[in-house]
């Protein structure tokens, strides 16, 4: 028994495992990647220990082993402490948090419970590495676990140096930390650019009316309209859209230009397109023209605050907000519900002249993450549909949870539609997703990407609102809009349709892109090099 103590296995399994295991215990949803980072760990840093044999190759692997133990009790501590896992928005905190709050934050945690399990973890780490034993190589089998050591290196430096996958290539703490400072400083470049571009760059906007006016721009994510009771679908995902049917304008021909959301939002929320070929870079924000164009600007998010385009765009805002950094790495309990007393506290700003971005969290991977218990509404197999008659408990399953973060969206929309409705004046909301979702809709898959693309990944809900002072003081436009319901549009096309929408006169408006305007032409939607309106199944 002594001997599997000292043996370099037990104490490497032991500094990856037992943060783990602990995670799993006070956590509900850990990322998948986790338990892959750790097994490649233990073959990484068990097969090279076969091969360091000089003494100081063997203190070098016992210091990499110690910064994985450090970093291993961080993901203990946070763990059992606030139930989550650490998130580039709580490193956002801890980088901006000083000495004093940092010792106030430590004493108000400090429990029995996580001081203790911390205090095990740690003791147990330094006595295992205190007698661990370097064995050379001496069977067939360890030279095998050698040399997978030594792939697991290769593997390693291929994900994080061309794949940029930090996060998901060295587990925990250390793996967020690395990515969080990485990424920092990459968009702080991209943000600095964004804000020399609005600065630097030379364009008009201007305000069509100096009438007060309410715009909510709400950004969903991974949702197909072919999931929306309000588009047909067989379960009532949409009772609070639909209740507000009278004054809705559902568009019925829109898809995504991407099935990804970087790529995706990239050219809707800018001016560049796949026709004009403009770099992200170089490109006007929405959000850019209406604050150009007077009006004052909020950008409200559930999503990660390290994202681009998105953070960079939102740099721009007079006012922004991540929630993410309102929770401590809880990503299953962070439900876009939380988004609304922002959205009502910008609503009932002074401003006369105001537009709110909202992006949500959506249907994003783990669908049953992405709403409360109560909204738990479809769990047996009525109204549901696949790409088979008899679908698998396991694919039933998924469909329900997806219909069900469906149904919540829908839950947040109406509740910013019951506030707007409260205004007097002309006041409009557009709601679109990123990209759509295949959900066992057409093939044996769950999910979106550039990969064999369906339609159900690049069908998105388009909608808009209006109250009644708006269709009165803009009823050209509005007639007008009403009209092309059916017109084929791609949503890269979005940053006309927004300025046109928002009644904002510009430069860089190109009427015949938007779907309002007297002028507008159909493009051809080539996605992923194929047309859409040519059969993509």
């Amino acid at each position: 028994m002594s001997r599997i103590f000292q043996s370099h296995w037990w104490a490497v399994f032991f500094i990856f495992f037992f943060p783990l295991v602990v995670t799993y215990s006070y956590v509900e949803f850990v990322r998948g990647s986790e338990l892959n980072a750790r097994l490649g760990w233990l073959l990484m840093i068990g097969g090279l220990a076969y091969l360091f044999r000089h003494t100081v190759l063997q203190k070098f692997l016992l210091f990499v082993m110690s910064l994985m133990a450090l970093s291993g009790a961080f993901d203990i501590l946070y763990a059992v402490t606030f139930g989550g896992v650490f998130t580039s928005a709580t490193f956002e905190a801890m980088v901006l948090t000083d000495t004093h709050e940092a010792l106030e934050f430590l004493v108000a945690y400090a429990s029995v419970e996580n001081v203790l399990l911390l205090a095990f973890y740690l003791t147990v780490v330094y006595f295992s590495l205190r007698k661990l034993t370097f064995r050379a190589i001496e069977r067939r089998r360890e030279k095998v676990v050698a040399f997978l050591g030594v792939l697991m290196v290769v593997v390693a430096i291929q994900q994080i140096v061309q794949r940029d996958r930090t996060f998901d290539t060295i587990p925990g703490f250390a793996g967020v930390g690395i990515d969080y400072f990485n990424n920092r400083d990459s968009l702080e470049e991209v943000i600095q650019a964004r804000q020399r571009l609005y600065e630097n760059k030379v364009f008009t906007a201007t305000k069509n009316s100096e009438l007060p006016q309410t715009y909510v721009v709400v950004i969903g994510e991974s949702m197909n309209r072919n999931h929306l009771g309000l588009y047909g679908y067989s379960r009532n995902t949409t009772p609070n859209l639909q209740r507000y049917s009278d004054q809705l304008l559902k568009f019925d021909n829109v898809v995504s230009a991407f099935a990804q959301t970087r790529p995706s939002l990239s050219v809707s929320l800018t001016e560049a397109s796949l026709r004009n070929g403009m770099r992200e870079q170089e490109a006007i924000s929405l959000l850019g023209a209406v604050k150009k164009a007077g009006f004052k600007t909020w950008w409200i998010s559930n999503q990660q605050p390290l994202r681009v385009p998105t953070s960079a765009i939102a740099s721009l805002a007079d006012e922004s907000h991540f929630i993410s950094h309102d929770f401590h790495g809880v990503e299953d309990h962070r439900y876009d519900g939380y988004l609304l007393p922002y959205v009502k506290r910008a609503l009932q700003d002074s401003a006369t002249h105001k537009v709110i971005f909202v992006h949500l969290m959506g249907s994003h991977l783990q669908y049953r993450n992405r709403y409360p218990p109560e909204f738990s509404v479809f769990n047996n197999a009525d109204g549901a549909r696949g790409y088979r008659e008899e679908l698998s408990d396991t694919e039933l399953q998924y469909i329900n949870e997806y219909d069900n973060s469906v149904r919540y969206t829908d839950f947040v929309l109406g509740e910013i539609l019951a506030q707007l409705q409260s205004h007097s004046e002309a006041a409009a909301l557009s709601f679109f997703a990123d990209h759509g979702e295949e959900v066992y809709d057409s093939k044996d898959f769950k999910g979106h990407g550039p990969d064999g693309v369906t339609k159900n990944m690049l069908e998105i809900p388009f909608v808009l609102w209006r109250n009644a002072a708006y269709q009165s003081a803009f009823e050209v436009f509005d007639r007008r809009l009403g009209s092309r319901l059916q017109q084929p549009f791609m949503l890269d096309d979005y940053f006309h349709f927004g300025l046109c929408f928002m009644q904002v006169e510009s430069s860089l408006n190109r009427p015949v892109h938007s779907l309002c305007s007297a002028e507008y032409q159909p493009s051809p939607r080539v996605i992923y090099g194929k047309d859409y309106d040519k059969g993509l199944q």
